[in-house]
This record gives structure tokens, C-alpha cells and sequence, in this order.
């Protein structure tokens, strides 16, 4: 899979961590991505070395409802 097309499922993912779970999705946020959090300001930036396809796997692995 090319990176712009894991790029793609990534957020794809991120979209479903968030209709499942604010939670999962702000864990997942922050651990792919350094954040930089003041009363003021907030920015991140991707971590780009975690985007990848295992990571992928195990956050859609999250998103599932349990059997």
C-alpha cells in the first residue's frame, strides 16, 4: 500500500475512533502525533514514522464493537 493511500485509511480510521469513542480517538491522536497544548494554542504536527500499516491495523482493530 503507497503512503498517500495509508494516509487515507489512517484517517478513515481516525473517523471511526470518533463516532465509537472520543477517548480512543484523542489516545490515538496523541500518540500519532506531537501536540503542543497551551491556554493559548494548540498545534500538532504528524509523526510520520507511526503512520503505518500496523499501526492502522490495530487502530481499526480499536474501532471494531466487541464480538
Amino acid at each position: 500500500m503507497s503512503q498517500n493511500a495509508l494516509n487515507f485509511a489512517i484517517e478513515h480510521a481516525f473517523q471511526a475512533l470518533a463516532a465509537q469513542s472520543m477517548e480512543l480517538f484523542d489516545a490515538w491522536y496523541e500518540y500519532m502525533h506531537n501536540v503542543i497544548e497551551t491556554p493559548d494554542l494548540f498545534h500538532s504536527e504528524i509523526i510520520e514514522s507511526k503512520w503505518n500499516a500496523t499501526n492502522l491495523d490495530l487502530m481499526l482493530a480499536c474501532a471494531m464493537p466487541p464480538a
